[in-house]
């Protein structure tokens, strides 16, 4: 059920120095991917999209300092302050195994191991010590922890993401 669309990589942060360059909140783990990239459509809070071409893309700690074509000084660099990175979801490299992309999630219909359908993954957010999913339906909106104990399996095939109630959690 993994379609291709565009997938948030990142959020820019500031301007850093005074040559152009901005200080980017990677979305992924694997910072080595960041590497790679070329380009990425960066979108504004008023909705307005535009692809832009990377001429550098460097790691700083556990953030991401990148170059863009066409901004050279510290002024163009702040009017991309609050923008985020986008790349289309076919150019991610694989999940590892037992693995996800949040956004591959997505949608997915969340079942009981008894057969109880408890409504889709509509968004989900860090905690600290792990994620949670937010499942929705029309009438309640259940929190389930990303945590080994909870999630049983995930069937992109069927669409379906298959959960153990633990004790407390419904």
């Amino acid at each position: 059920m993994i379609q291709t669309k565009s997938v948030p990589i990142g959020h820019i942060l500031h301007a850093h120095g005074t040559e152009g360059e901005v200080l980017v909140e990677p979305y992924l783990n694997d910072l080595a991917y960041y590497a790679r990239l070329r380009s990425v459509v960066v979108a504004s809070v008023d909705g307005r999209a535009r692809s832009i071409q990377l001429l550098r893309v460097r790691q700083a700690a556990d953030r991401l300092l990148m170059q863009i074509d066409g901004v050279s000084s510290v002024e163009a660099a702040r009017a991309l302050v609050g923008q985020e990175c986008f790349v289309d979801r076919t150019e991610l490299p694989p999940a590892g195994e037992g693995e996800f992309y949040w956004f591959d999630l997505e949608g997915l219909t969340v079942v009981t191991e008894e057969g109880e359908c408890l409504g889709r993954v509509e968004e989900f957010f860090p905690t600290g010590s792990n994620a949670v999913l937010v499942v929705r339906n029309e009438a309640q909106e259940t929190l389930v922890p990303f945590i080994k104990d909870v999630i049983v399996s995930v069937d992109y095939a069927r669409g379906t993401l298959r959960i153990r109630a633990i004790p407390g959690l419904l």
